[in-house]
């Protein structure tokens, strides 16, 4: 049986920004039309199918979609342990979105040690 790495990558930013719909779009190639509220997180995993590393391993890439609502902020942490990518997303139109970025970046990358 093969052995497959596993690659976890958080998609965060503030609530309505359009996560879900952009890790939906990036696992079941298709567009999400009626997204809802994420609550906690959501997890789609994906293998990949691309060109071979170079340790011949295949991988599963691990989606989480951190539900961006400000209410559960100290909750979200129990989400952070073993991180090998980020994705910060924001709204175009909402200012306030974007200029939050720095603070989900700091809230993913400082730990309480």
């Amino acid at each position: 049986m093969q052995n497959f790495g596993r690659i976890k990558i958080v998609v965060a930013g503030d609530s309505g920004v359009g996560k879900t719909a952009f890790v939906h779009l990036l696992s079941q190639k298709e567009a999400l039309l009626n997204p809802s509220w994420t609550v906690g997180c959501s997890v789609e995993i994906m293998l990949y199918d691309g060109p071979p590393a170079v340790d011949e391993q295949k991988y599963f890439i691990e989606l989480w979609d951190i539900g961006g609502s400000a209410g559960h902020k100290n909750a979200r942490y129990v989400f952070y342990d073993n991180i090998q990518g980020i994705i910060l997303a924001h709204d175009l139109t909402n200012k306030k979105s974007e200029l939050n970025l720095s603070k989900w970046l700091n809230e993913l990358t400082v730990t309480d040690s």
